[in-house]
């Protein structure tokens, strides 16, 4: 956060910040008083990671801009949250939004449970609306999932945080920004590196599922556990959707060519037949780049689907072979998974050097693992460039990381104000880490804090550890 960006503190003589509204890997979000025009709006105050070069601050600048110039292009659609101006204070950008009262999907999933089917058609009419504007801009917003879709008070249903998006006109910024996003809400072809509309609506149709069902089907208790399942798993049918799982299902196809349109989505949305008279949609001819990379996908997932199987067979050396074969396609998952066996069999250089392949392409638990490794060594300045990398692509878990180093600097302050961003963030698995970490320094009763937290947004470890806890 900005050394100036406080309650009270007025940006470009304009907006005066009044409080924090929330944060997370890609900004804080203040309420402000546009002393213009006399009127309360949103703004954010885009992240900078501490002592990034002068390349990393361009690239976040523009990151920016971008998302403003996503987002300006849709700023009259009833269902998106638009923009009304980008700002600096001379080092951080802001970009300031029309405010919208109300709460996220998210905060209502995590404070009151699943939505009623009603609810959930509702939002699924709305955002369906918004993604259709969107692709038809050229915009792809690569990052839908409850936390960006606000329910406002006078019951309408936005889309909001464009950070991600791209347009087709915009120019790469750099490899690494290619998996930005959640990952238990991303199509299996996004992980590829392959961000298209198909993306949207696979994202829709998962937070859909975890709007009705409860829970988030493809979230596990580790990251590659996450990304396998996204990968390779098939979500449990859905009990609680009715005639919307018809919808949710046809959204949620592992092939995205096999996914429904948006005019054939709000059919299905209309249609009230039982599920079981329901057709499947006939596949869309596909050109040549996406059967070129269907095809590239296909070959990885049957590499990694066979190397898994032997792995779990106890072959190591077959398993091993297959990966290297998936990883010569520049494939980053695959990479990031020959690393970790090669890790656990003790070949330490030779995972590190593939773990750096993965994260220069974008993967970012591999990020989080150099940071370990770094760490371990006692190389405390690349374990906290590789954390920060990892809070750079939206993980907060990686401030509770990020904390420790600062720690073993002695720099207390500054682990206190990570330790504090976490705890105002509310990332479940966050949470938990941040529990562990101060259960490990004594700081019981924080850590049964955070554990609590954690717990009843229905996280499962954090009820084990906060029971252990309790035992004591």
């Amino acid at each position: 956060m900005s050394g100036l960006g406080r309650p009270g503190w007025v940006l470009a003589d304009r907006y005066r910040l009044i409080e924090k509204l929330g944060s997370g890997g890609f900004g804080t979000v203040w309420r402000a008083r546009d002393q213009r025009l006399r009127v309360d709006v949103a703004v954010k105050e885009v992240l900078l990671p501490q002592a990034e070069s002068s390349a990393e601050h361009a690239e976040r600048v523009a990151r920016a801009e971008r998302e403003a110039r996503n987002a300006a292009r849709l700023r009259d659609h009833p269902n998106i949250v638009g923009v009304l101006d980008v700002v600096t204070d001379g080092v951080t950008p802001w970009i300031v939004m029309r405010l919208v009262s109300g709460r996220s999907l998210k905060q209502q999933l995590d404070g009151d449970g699943p939505v009623a089917v009603a609810e959930a058609t509702t939002v699924a009419a709305a955002l369906l609306q918004a993604l259709r504007a969107a692709h038809e801009a050229g915009v792809v917003h690569r990052d839908v999932k409850p936390g960006n879709i606000l329910l406002a008070t006078d019951g309408g249903v936005l889309l909001t945080d464009f950070g991600t998006a791209r347009h087709r006109s915009d120019h790469t910024l750099t490899a690494k920004e290619t998996i930005i996003g959640s990952f238990e809400y991303m199509a299996p072809e996004r992980i590829d590196g392959e961000g298209t509309p198909a993306g949207d609506l696979y994202s829709l149709g998962v937070t859909l599922y975890h709007a009705v069902e409860g829970v988030s089907p493809f979230r596990r208790d580790t990251i590659h556990g996450t990304m396998k399942a996204v990968m390779f798993d098939a979500a449990p049918p859905p009990a609680r959707a009715g005639p919307l799982g018809r919808l949710i299902t046809a959204l949620m196809d592992k092939q995205p060519e096999a996914r429904p349109s948006i005019p054939r989505a709000l059919t299905l949305l209309a249609d009230r037949t039982p599920p079981a008279l329901e057709s499947k949609p006939e596949v869309p001819g596909r050109n040549s780049r996406s059967t070129g990379g269907g095809r590239r996908r296909g070959e990885v997932g049957q590499l990694l689907a066979r190397a898994r199987d032997h792995q779990k067979r106890g072959d190591i050396g077959e398993a091993e072979r297959l990966l290297r074969e998936a990883a010569a396609m520049n494939d980053a998952l695959s990479m990031s998974f020959l690393a970790r066996l090669l890790e656990n069999r003790g070949a330490r250089t030779e995972a590190e050097h593939w773990y750096r392949q993965a994260a220069e392409s974008g993967e970012t638990l591999s990020m989080l693992t150099l940071g370990h490794m770094c760490m371990k060594a006692g190389d405390l300045g690349q374990a906290a460039y590789w954390y920060r990398r990892y809070v750079d692509h939206g993980h907060v878990l990686g401030k509770v990381h990020l904390a420790t180093v600062h720690e073993a600097r002695g720099e207390n302050d500054l682990a206190e104000l990570l330790y504090r961003e976490v705890e105002q963030d509310g990332d479940m698995v966050a949470l938990k880490a941040l529990g562990d970490q101060w259960k490990s320094s004594g700081r019981t009763d924080a850590a049964r804090r955070v554990y609590l937290a954690s717990a009843r947004a229905g996280y499962a470890p954090a009820k084990a550890a906060l029971a252990g806890l309790t035992s004591r």
